[in-house]
């Protein structure tokens, strides 16, 4: 079972049906902020959406096939990350990940970024990781910024984003290139 912790105050969980309540309530709260980037913020989603969703994830782990986890700081949900899924034939993943609003500036998320990089290459045995973030949402291109991904280009017009089509840039990083960056 996946777990790590990232310092005193913060770690890395899978997320379990106990969780439903919590993180239901996390997005809702942060609903408008959430909407701005990511196309799945509803405010009809129900704590047994946010269930399922959960149950999901966890089937997903059964089979091998990433997961997700919470991220709690000093007690409280913070918010998510995992993998979308792992193509063991290309050995290779992507990362996605939201933290609430309150939670931005305190490293949490570059610091859960670096726990998945790292289990993807040294636990799974990947070649590469990939994270893509909207063109224009900052505050998240800076994370593989920071960690040494390689901007790989932009995929233009690739998500729906409610009543638009978004860019989004793609992040790269390779076990070679993860291991000589110490």
């Amino acid at each position: 079972m996946f777990s790590h912790i990232l310092d005193d105050d913060t770690k890395l969980r899978l997320l379990t049906e106990w969780n439903a309540k919590e993180m239901h309530a996390l997005t809702q709260s942060n609903l408008n902020y959430l909407s701005e980037w990511m196309p799945w913020p509803d405010p009809s989603r129900t704590v047994g959406d946010t269930r399922e969703f959960i149950r999901e994830s966890a089937r997903r782990n059964r089979d091998d096939d990433g997961f997700i986890a919470g991220i709690w700081h000093m007690g409280r949900l913070a918010g998510v990350i995992g993998y979308h899924g792992i193509d063991r034939p290309d050995r290779s993943t992507s990362i996605g990940y939201w933290l609430a609003a309150g939670y931005q500036g305190k490293g949490l998320m570059t610091g859960a970024c670096r726990v998945l990089a790292d289990h993807a290459f040294n636990e799974l045995g990947l070649n590469r990781v990939e994270i893509r973030c909207a063109t224009g949402n900052i505050k998240s291109r800076a994370i593989p910024e920071r960690l040494g991904f390689t901007n790989e280009g932009t995929l233009r017009q690739v998500q729906w984003l409610h009543d638009r089509f978004v860019d989004l840039v793609v992040y790269g990083m390779l076990a070679q290139e993860w291991e000589r960056r110490g």
